[in-house]
């Protein structure tokens, strides 16, 4: 009976087995934590303090299937879970400043070979200044003397896995 209700409900049997023991789900708890402190507080912020999870649905994730994960929390946990360490979590999950940044990284463009019609990625010197949390993948910080010689060779063919010396 229970693997006909989870090919429905797309609930696990320990998801089940919660539910009628009537454990409380993460998003629950966080409007009653939320009601009872004034703050707002969502579901995923009290994750750490959780005492079991379970899965829940099913996706299809590339070629395999997988579960979404259901937090739970006992009645007399409510009370045990500390306003100042969610807080703190909230504080450490915070992004840093957009400090102001400025190298280079591996550019790459495609090129098709006319003859055999193959296309393959070249990789060229390609220079970024700017915020860092819009920095491209594989960017190197240089000082402003490096980077002035870097500005000079922008463009220039790299080899392959090649790590340039400014």
């Amino acid at each position: 009976m229970k693997m006909r209700d989870y090919l429905q409900q797309k609930k696990s049997e320990n998801y089940q087995d919660a539910e009628e023991k009537g454990l409380l789900k993460a998003g629950a708890v966080a409007t009653q934590l939320s009601k009872k402190v004034n703050t707002k507080i969502t579901a995923k912020e009290l994750i750490p303090f959780a005492r079991e999870w379970h899965h829940a649905g099913i996706f299809k994730v590339g070629n395999r299937l997988k579960g979404k994960r259901v937090y739970f929390f006992h009645a007399d946990d409510i009370e045990n879970i500390p306003l100042e360490k969610i807080l703190q979590n909230r504080e450490k999950a915070a992004p840093a400043e957009n400090v102001q940044v400025q190298g280079w990284y591996p550019q790459f463009f495609k090129m098709t070979d006319p003859v055999t019609r193959r296309t393959s990625s070249k990789p060229f010197l390609g220079i970024y200044k700017g915020p860092s949390n819009k920095a491209p993948k594989g960017f190197k910080a240089l000082n402003e003397e490096q980077f002035a010689v870097a500005e000079k060779q922008r463009g220039r063919a790299l080899k392959p896995f090649e790590d340039c010396k400014f």
